[in-house]
């Protein structure tokens, strides 16, 4: 079942168990888009199912938000016209060039591709993986984009965020709505989440010039404007205590001086990423 956001934008719930994405839909008078491609034929299949249950105009268009094998690894399942900024059509082709059996992935983790999460879950999602080939998209871009579907546009932007350098934001002015994909989240480093600041909050920058109402980050439920801004104080709380102290210990006395409560496990999640430990 779909999750709507208004009535011209609904979206498939992610699914953390074997890293599902947020999927979208955006449906104008004239044809609809969708919102990345699934982490695997069988999301894409679940989510077009649910699609068949719906009176839409043609669903005509696919925006990959970052080339990240969890959005990306379902495009096969997809008859549409595919769009990704250059960047991320590019990191694609990584994929193309390796095999996804067992001893292959294992290679490909050696390799730095994959992590032992994602192997789990591309192994969960994909059956038939020896012959598995994961597609690329039809068209590319640089910079910004706009697809007008008949009574709604996407705005689609290239950005560099802290989770990739390749991302896209799609912004869909007439619903006041902002798919961010997994931009304002941070990385994987040395086993654990890092946020790098400098190209942090000049993207959070950016994200506030939109007049938005609904963010829809990919491996979560939809945020409201408050909630979003919560995010955005619980990011620049994290940093500064990070920035002033020099241990992890010494981070929590100083957040629960701050706050005069004990640090919840966000705060804790947030410092760690900004790297006290």
């Amino acid at each position: 079942m779909l999750e709507k956001i208004t009535d011209r934008i609904y979206y498939m719930m992610n699914r953390d168990e074997t890293d599902r994405p947020v999927l979208g839909l955006v449906i104008g008078d004239d044809c609809c888009l969708i919102v990345d491609a699934g982490n695997s034929p069988k999301q894409a299949q679940e989510f077009k199912m649910e699609l068949d249950k719906m009176d839409l105009p043609p669903v005509k268009y696919l925006v990959v938000t970052h080339h990240h094998w969890d959005h990306t690894f379902g495009l096969t399942e997809w008859d549409l016209v595919s769009i990704a900024n250059h960047k991320t059509s590019e990191y694609m082709n990584v994929y193309r060039e390796i095999k996804y059996d067992d001893s292959s992935l294992e290679l490909a983790k050696e390799q730095g591709i994959f992590n032992d999460f994602s192997i789990k879950c591309i192994k969960a999602e994909i059956t038939g993986r020896e012959n598995f080939i994961p597609g690329n998209v039809d068209l590319s871009f640089d910079g910004e984009l706009t697809i007008d579907l008949g009574g709604i546009t996407c705005e689609v932007r290239q950005v560099v965020s802290p989770h990739t350098d390749d991302s896209s934001l799609l912004y869909i002015p007439e619903e006041k709505t902002l798919f961010l994909g997994d931009s304002v989240y941070g990385q994987t480093i040395q086993g654990y989440n890092h946020f790098d600041d400098q190209l942090l909050f000049p993207l959070i920058d950016l994200i506030e010039e939109y007049d938005a109402e609904h963010y829809v980050c990919s491996h979560e439920s939809v945020c409201s404007r408050e909630e979003i801004v919560s995010y955005w104080e619980q990011l620049k709380t994290g940093f500064d205590i990070a920035n002033t102290c020099s241990s992890l210990e010494e981070g929590l006395v100083e957040n629960k001086k701050q706050f005069d409560t004990e640090p919840s496990d966000d705060d804790i999640f947030f410092m760690k990423s900004f790297g006290l430990r």
